[in-house]
């Protein structure tokens, strides 16, 4: 059986939208994790918002959560355990976003 060469482009968009989508939440983990430790780069945050909201769309959950960190950043910088708070805000939401919901899954629902 031979794949359509239009299957074949299709397949391929799909997967480097789904390695871009990678990349991005890594990015932003990233972010997160220099922010629990009160070592924020601003390269890496401007970097990151630029590519979850190209990844993902403004509207996107992802997207909202990386803005508001941007927006509350000069603020947060001035207060460690809150950029830490902030961090953990930003871990929990790619989480959110990347794991599937377990009420669908048939090996834990059966």
């Amino acid at each position: 059986m031979h794949a359509h060469p239009r299957d074949l482009k299709s397949n391929t968009a799909a997967r480097l939208m789904s390695i871009a989508a990678i990349r991005a939440r890594l990015s932003m983990l990233s972010v997160a994790y220099s922010a629990r430790i009160g070592a924020v780069n601003m390269n890496d945050v401007h970097a990151t918002v630029d590519r979850i909201t190209s990844v993902f769309g403004q509207d996107h959950e992802l997207s909202r959560e990386m803005l508001a960190f941007v927006a509350g950043l000069p603020e947060l910088r001035r207060h460690v355990p809150d950029l830490a708070a902030a961090g953990d805000r930003l871990i929990r939401v790619v989480e959110r976003t990347t794991w599937p919901d377990d009420a669908g899954r048939a090996d834990i629902h059966g």
